[in-house]
C-alpha cells in the first residue's frame, strides 16, 4: 500500500494525490470499523467527493420562534440617561415596562424630561418630578422617588392625552404647556430622534 502511495506521490499529482489518499483512507476506516463490529460511519457508495467544492455541513436548524431578537429599548434609554447624567439614569427597563403597561411610546418619558428638567437635573427639591408634570407656579406635584413618578407621568400621559387623540409632541404641547410657541414640541421631538 504504501508503495502505490509513493507511486501516486510522483506520477498523479497532489490534487489526485489528496483525493485517492482520501478514498483510501474512507474505504480502509470502514472496512476496519466493519471488522470491529462498529457500524460503518459512511457507506463508501455514499461518499460523494467534489474535489473542488466545500459543502458547509448543516449542524442545526433553527425555527423563527426560536431565535428572538432582544429588546433594545431599555438599553436605548440608559445610554441617553447616562449621557446627559440623568439622576434617574438606571432605569430603562422600568421605563420601558411602565410604557407598555399604559400603550404610550417608550421614548416620551425620557423625552420630556430631557425638556422639562435636563432629564432630572433642575427639579423642584425632593420632588422627583422630571416633567414639569402637575407643576403650576407654587404648585407642585411631588413623588416619593422615581418610580413613583415615572408611573404617574406614564398613566397620566394615557389617560390625559392619547386617549384623547393627543399623540403628538405638537398635539400634545397644546394641553400639556399651552403657552409655548411651538418651543417644547421640538425639543421633545429631537429627543425622540436621538432615542430612536
Amino acid at each position: 500500500m504504501k508503495r502505490l502511495l509513493l507511486v501516486l506521490i510522483f506520477t498523479v499529482g497532489s490534487t489526485s494525490l489528496l483525493f485517492f489518499s482520501t478514498l483510501l483512507l474512507t474505504v480502509t476506516a470502514t472496512k476496519s470499523a466493519a471488522s470491529v463490529g462498529f457500524a460503518s460511519p459512511i457507506s463508501a457508495s455514499a461518499v460523494n467527493y467534489q474535489p473542488y467544492s466545500a459543502v458547509p455541513q448543516v449542524l442545526a436548524a433553527f425555527s423563527d420562534a426560536e431565535i428572538k431578537d432582544a429588546d433594545a429599548r431599555p438599553t436605548i434609554i440608559d445610554n441617553f440617561l447616562n449621557r446627559y447624567k440623568s439622576p434617574f439614569k438606571g432605569l430603562g427597563q422600568f421605563i420601558t415596562d411602565t410604557a407598555d403597561k399604559y400603550q404610550i411610546p417608550y421614548s416620551m418619558i425620557p423625552a420630556i424630561s430631557q425638556c422639562e428638567s435636563n432629564v432630572g437635573k433642575v427639579i423642584p427639591p425632593d420632588s422627583f418630578n422630571a416633567w414639569g408634570y402637575g407643576i403650576y407656579g407654587d404648585t407642585v406635584l411631588r413623588f416619593n422617588n422615581w418610580f413613583e413618578a415615572i408611573d404617574r407621568v406614564s398613566r397620566g400621559l394615557r389617560e390625559d392625552y392619547y386617549s384623547q387623540g393627543l399623540d403628538t409632541p405638537q398635539k400634545i404641547m397644546t394641553k400639556y404647556t399651552p403657552s409655548s410657541n411651538g418651543s417644547w414640541a421640538q425639543c421633545v421631538e429631537k429627543a425622540l430622534l436621538e432615542l430612536q
